[in-house]
């Protein structure tokens, strides 16, 4: 959870393009940059020379920032595109901006001089930017840092005079802007620039810290002093654990730690003291297998051990220890990288390395006789190194690596050896994967690899195509369009004529037509313009959630999406083994929204059939017939189906939770009606018919939800207080 090497250190208000430490990584070994019958014009200039770096789509307009942090904001007309709160503040580059109730919280600069570094908010009108409190007191900076949203909080690290750099939340109010704790009693710091981030899971907020006696170890928080507590001393006494690569499993976590006995292993926690516990010494005794790449797959993690270069290994965890098995040697000198990967067709696709074939496009089942060698692009011991592209819809709003499936295949980087980097795709078969076309003809690549320019990482997803900069060896590189098919990579349009290119980048998406800044050339100083793509382009569904829970003898399945462009329908598909899926039910999507939307499916029937693991996905279909899926959510159930017993109901004062089968630990979760947490407990060594003590006293009147969390299985029962 390094800050330094998080997944994404995302260009956000500021100038700084995407990056992550998976990326960084291969990028030292393969020098990547990404990256065709030229048509009429498509881009309308909305600012000439005014070097907007970057922005966020908020509402109906868009907010931007300069190369110097000056906001601007856009309706996507030359005369709506002007600068706004110019007299108050500009946006530090160096730090992430977050959205909260439809208002952005980001770290600025007073214009006045009267503060330094401070935490401001806007909501895209010059009466609504403004400073949310002077946590530093005076023109020194408490320069917030990790800006995070967590239960209606931005979350983030700030220094005082008196405290250092310590843990502080703000509700949006000066009032409501507080230190949650002093960690590092005094002047010291708690917070770690190499490691300290955020990573939320199963309602605990999780970050690194140092307590100024034990080391940067693994804390948690629930917004007050009492509830922030180290998780373990993972390394005792003052030596750091250094606790990384945080990555969900249900309701643990996987990640990444350092103890003085097994050096850097593979670890997991609940929350809990007790429940923080090596995985898997994988290289015994004081040898470190250094675990990286964590990727979600089949409902385990996997991850690689050892180093580029050097001996990787492929492993999967279940975050047990018999359930931590070796998938895959790649021997001396191989090599995987499964940062940027491709899930098809139920198969994890990758870039693997070895001595025989080089670096090439490999794909695995979970299986170790299902890990192989898929496609030798390149032939022989020359490498393609196969590149999978991710969505930078979701890089930018979730963090989340992932690669969008485009009409059920997916675009990659590759060089066969013939035709230099190009654009490549795949159906997840041998025969499904090609060039789409070779735009730089010959030898020569499409990728810009000779230029240091940050603006050549530019691609954005639709539903119906692919955009991309690319040069064609005459035009510089400049903006292309594809629909996948063989052949198909348009010019949209040279905008700075002749070799030199435009490098354009693009970087949002507003009201269903994206945004870009570019390099016309019309002056020697290489000031950006503003445009905009007339062409209106479709979003695939972003899904926020997708999950399924026991509720009395049904099974909830929920999902919430951020936005929803052209969707027809969601069709509820149902499986017992995980590979064949059945219709079970389907709920009309609200088909065009930017809102955030919930739905909710009950199946009756799943508890009945007896078995103890249903999987479930969403089979996700477009007015113009287009489908595309969601990941597979795994439903873990217990003994019978029902496990849980909850009276009185109505009840006054004290409930009482009886489950039919012994479970060690689960964690209670209430809420009210409207969602919002209320209530948490944790219990541990339940026994089979034993009633456990919930005391509700304290609520008030009214229809609540109590969540019961064991292992993998959830199930959430309602009751009434009166």
């Amino acid at each position: 959870m390094k800050a330094h090497k998080s997944n994404y250190n995302c260009m956000y208000l500021g100038i700084k393009i995407p990056t992550m430490k998976q990326i960084l990584r291969a990028l030292t070994l393969l020098t990547l940059i990404l990256f065709t019958t030229k048509i009429h014009a498509q881009l309308t200039n909305l600012s000439n020379n005014t070097n907007i770096r970057s922005g966020v789509a908020l509402g109906s307009i868009g907010v931007l920032a300069d190369k110097d942090g000056l906001l601007y904001k856009t309706d996507g007309t030359m005369a709506g595109t002007v600068s706004f709160a110019s007299l108050k503040v500009r946006v530090d580059t160096t730090v992430q901006y977050v959205i909260m109730n439809g208002k952005i919280y980001f770290t600025g600069i007073d214009f006045t001089g009267a503060t330094g570094h401070e935490l401001w908010v806007t909501d895209g009108t010059d009466a609504g930017t403004q400073l949310v409190k002077d946590i530093y007191s005076g023109t020194t900076s408490s320069q917030p840092r990790g800006l995070f949203v967590f239960n209606n909080n931005v979350y983030f690290f700030a220094k005082t005079s008196t405290d250092g750099v310590e843990l502080w939340k703000s509700d949006g109010t000066s009032g409501g802007t507080v230190e949650v704790k002093d960690i590092n009693p005094g002047s010291g710091n708690s917070y770690n620039s190499n490691y300290t981030s955020f990573f939320a899971n199963n309602n605990i907020l999780y970050f690194d810290a140092n307590d100024g006696t034990d080391g940067v170890e693994l804390w948690k928080t629930d917004g007050t002093s009492g509830g922030t507590v180290m998780v373990k001393d993972i390394n005792p006494g003052s030596v750091a654990s250094n606790a990384e690569n945080f990555t969900a499993l249900g309701t643990n976590v996987i990640f990444s730690a350092t103890d003085a006995t097994n050096g850097t292993e593979l670890w997991k926690t609940d929350g809990t003291t007790a429940g923080t516990v090596l995985v898997d010494d994988i290289v015994s005794g004081l040898g470190s297998s250094s675990p990286s790449q964590f990727v979600v797959f089949q409902n385990k993690v996997f991850f690689t051990t050892g180093a580029i270069g050097v001996s990787m290994k492929l492993y999967s965890t279940d975050g047990t220890s018999s359930g931590t098995t070796l998938v895959k040697s790649f021997g001396l000198g191989g090599t995987a990288i499964l940062s940027l990967n491709a899930i098809i067709n139920n198969k994890l696709f990758f870039t693997g390395s070895s001595i025989t074939a080089g670096a090439e496009l490999w794909s695995t089942d979970g299986t170790s006789s299902g890990t192989a060698l898929f496609d030798d692009i390149n032939p022989g011991m020359q490498s393609s190194v196969p590149i999978f592209i991710p969505d930078f819809t979701s890089l930018v709003q979730s963090g989340t690596i992932t690669t969008q499936l485009f009409n059920g295949k997916a675009f990659f980087i590759a060089n066969d050896g013939t035709h230099g980097q190009e654009l490549w795709i795949t159906d997840g078969t041998v025969g499904g994967t090609q060039i789409v076309k070779d735009i730089n003809p010959g030898s020569a690549s499409s990728l810009d690899t000779s230029t240091s320019s940050n603006y050549n990482l530019s691609w954005y997803y639709t539903k119906d195509k692919f955009y991309f900069s690319a040069t064609d060896g005459t035009h510089g590189t400049e903006l292309y369009s594809t629909d996948g098919t063989n052949g198909n990579a348009t010019l949209i349009e040279d905008l700075n004529s002749g070799s030199n290119g435009s490098d354009p980048f693009m970087f949002m998406v507003l009201n269903n037509h994206i945004y870009l800044t570019a390099d016309n050339g019309d002056n020697g100083s290489g000031d950006r313009d503003l445009y905009i793509l007339d062409a209106s382009v479709t979003l695939p569904v972003s899904l926020l959630s997708f999950d399924a829970s026991i509720n009395n003898k049904s099974v909830d399945v929920k999902w919430v999406t951020a936005s929803e462009t052209n969707t027809k329908d969601y069709t509820v598909q149902r499986s017992y083994n995980g590979i064949q899926f059945q219709n079970i039910g389907t709920v009309n999507a609200a088909g065009n929204s930017n809102k955030q939307l919930s739905y909710l499916y009950k199946d009756n029937d799943a508890l009945q059939s007896g078995n103890t693991k249903i999987y479930y996905r969403l089979q996700i279909t477009d007015n113009d017939g287009k489908i595309s899926y969601s990941k597979t959510a795994l439903l873990n159930v217990l003994a019978n189906g029902n496990v849980l017993a909850l009276y009185p109901n109505p009840v006054k004062d004290q409930l009482y939770l009886v489950t039919n089968v012994p479970i060690s630990s689960a964690s209670v979760r209430i809420t009210n009606a409207n969602g919002k947490l209320v209530f948490v407990q944790q219990l541990e060594n339940m026994q089979a018919g034993t009633q456990n003590k919930i005391n509700v006293s304290t609520l008030g009147k009214g229809v609540y939800y109590l969540e019961f969390i064991a292992g993998d299985s959830k199930q959430t029962l309602r009751f009434i207080k009166y």
